[in-house]
């Protein structure tokens, strides 16, 4: 399966949750979200007013807190949530036709919302 036989067949099979996905397909679509979400921040990166924050009255900068961004800062382009919001039921899909091809069930990508979860979702 070529690049584009790959988002085709994700792009048709969204509300599919059955059946199987094959590695290249997933890998593919994961490649296009990488250089979707990459275009998306450099088209409209998050705006310098959303680095700064209001605390107590006073204007804190972001960048005072060691100089790491926070979490959530891709999330304040618009652009990019909108993207994300987008591509999110494609993705979950193909995840989880991906799990089916590999044996486990789909259930397994709530995995990582239980602390417990988070080693078999890495390791297995």
């Amino acid at each position: 399966m070529n690049f584009f036989e790959a988002l085709k067949s994700v792009l048709k099979n969204v509300l599919q949750f059955k059946g199987r996905s094959s590695r290249s397909e997933y890998n593919y679509w994961m490649v296009f979200l990488f250089f979707i979400f990459l275009f998306a921040m450099e088209i409209d990166p998050p705006s310098p007013l959303s680095s700064t924050s209001f605390n107590n009255g006073d204007i804190e900068n972001k960048e005072s807190n060691n100089g790491e961004a926070p979490f959530l800062e891709p999330f304040e382009s618009r652009l990019f949530s909108f993207v994300y919001f987008v591509f999110l039921l494609p993705t979950i899909s193909v995840t989880v036709r991906r799990f089916h091809d590999t044996g486990k069930p789909g259930w397994f990508i709530l995995l990582p919302f239980t602390i417990i979860g988070l080693v078999p979702y890495h390791y297995w």
